[in-house]
C-alpha cells in the first residue's frame, strides 16, 4: 500500500542496489552455480549486513536475496530439497533487517524471481545437467512465488526477463500469486543497434535473441504492474527504456548495472560508473518518467548512498 501510494503521488522510489556484489565484498562465498543464492544458507549474517546497509543508505525496497534461488538452480549446487527454507530464509532476512535498522520511513520488501539457470562450474552459462523443460520449469516458478508470497513479500520483481518462453512461465507465477508484480527485462544492443534481449538464455551458442518489443509486447499480455529495464548496461538502458515507454503507459522502473558497455561479440566490458556517474545518469532517467529507480550488478552501497543523496538535495532545492 504505501509504494501503491508513493507512487500515485509521483513520489520516487529508490531500491536497492546488486545483492550479490555486496555480499561476496562483505566476504560471503559465492556458489559456481547459484551465485549468491546459497548465501542466504552459508552466510545469513552477511545477508542481512547486506540488506541493512541498503535500508541506512536510504532506499525504499529491498529485494530478496532469490535471484538465484528456484528448484533448478539451487539442483546445480546441491540444495534442492532445501528449495522451500532458503526461499523462506531469504525473506525473513530481509525482514530482520528492516526491523532492525528501524527507518523512521516505511520499507518494503520485494521478493525476486528470475530466469537463472544453474551455470556451468566457472562460466555463466546454463549447466545442461540442471536445464528444466517447460514443465518442470514453470512447475518451479509457481512453488517459488507461492514461497515468497506466503513468506510475506509486498510485491515481486521478476528479474532478468530476456526471453519470451521463460520469462512467460514466471510472469504467470507471479501474477497468479496476487502480489503486485514488478517486471524487470534485460536487454542488449546488437551489431546494427538493434535491442535484444539480453544473450545468456541457455548457452552463448545457442543463443537467438528475440527483440526488445516482442518481450515487451509477450509479457503486458500476461499483467504486470510496473515494467522497466534491468540488468541492462548504462549505454543501453536510456533507448530500452524509450522503446519499453511506446508500448507501456503505466509505472515505469529502471534497475542498470553499472557497466557502461557490453560487446556482444567479444563479450568486451568497459569501466563501471563511479557512483556519482551512476546517480547522475539514475536522475536523467527520472527525469524522462522513471519512478523507480535502482541498481543492479555492480552497484554498491556507495552508489545507492550517492543516489539517494542527489534526490534529497534536488527535492530540498
Amino acid at each position: 500500500m504505501i509504494l501503491d501510494e508513493k507512487l500515485r503521488s509521483g513520489d520516487t522510489i529508490i531500491l536497492d542496489g546488486a545483492t550479490g556484489t555486496e555480499i561476496a565484498r562483505q566476504g560471503g562465498a559465492m556458489n559456481s552455480a547459484a551465485w549468491c543464492g546459497a548465501a542466504n544458507k552459508t552466510h545469513p549474517d552477511i545477508v542481512r549486513n547486506v540488506h541493512e546497509a541498503y535500508v541506512e543508505a536510504g532506499c525504499d525496497v529491498v529485494i530478496t536475496n532469490t535471484f538465484g534461488t528456484c528448484r533448478h538452480v539451487l539442483a546445480g549446487a546441491g540444495l534442492a530439497d532445501e528449495t522451500v527454507a532458503i526461499n523462506r530464509r531469504a525473506v525473513e532476512l530481509a525482514r530482520e533487517a528492516v526491523d532492525s535498522v528501524g527507518p523512521s520511513r516505511p520499507v518494503a520488501v520485494a521478493g525476486s524471481l528470475s530466469t537463472m539457470y544453474a551455470w556451468k562450474e566457472g562460466t555463466i552459462i546454463a549447466d545442461p545437467a540442471h536445464l528444466p523443460d517447460g514443465e518442470t520449469e514453470a512447475r518451479n516458478f509457481v512453488e517459488m512465488a507461492e514461497t515468497l508470497a506466503e513468506a510475506g513479500v509486498d510485491v515481486l520483481v521478476l528479474e532478468m526477463m530476456l526471453d519470451i518462453d521463460s520469462a512467460g512461465r514466471c510472469m504467470e507465477a507471479a501474477v497468479a500469486t496476487g502480489l503486485p508484480v514488478w517486471v524487470g527485462i534485460s536487454c542488449i544492443d546488437d551489431d546494427d543497434g538493434s535491442l535484444l534481449g539480453w544473450d545468456n538464455v541457455k548457452s552463448r551458442q545457442e543463443a537467438n535473441p528475440p527483440p526488445l518489443g516482442e518481450i515487451i509486447d509477450a509479457l503486458m499480455e500476461k499483467g504486470g504492474d510496473v515494467y522497466g529495464i534491468m540488468h541492462s548496461t548504462a549505454d543501453v538502458t536510456g533507448p530500452a527504456l524509450e522503446c519499453l515507454a511506446s508500448r507501456w503507459q503505466g509505472p515505469v522502473m529502471a534497475y542498470p548495472e553499472t557497466l557502461r558497455t557490453f560487446d556482444r561479440q567479444t563479450h568486451h566490458t568497459t569501466e563501471s560508473l563511479t557512483p556519482e556517474e551512476f546517480a547522475r545518469s539514475c536522475l536523467a532517467w527520472v527525469d524522462s518518467g522513471v519512478s523507480i529507480i535502482g541498481g543492479c550488478c555492480g552497484t554498491t552501497i556507495d552508489h545507492i548512498r550517492a543516489l539517494v543523496r542527489h534526490m534529497e538535495e534536488r527535492l530540498a532545492a
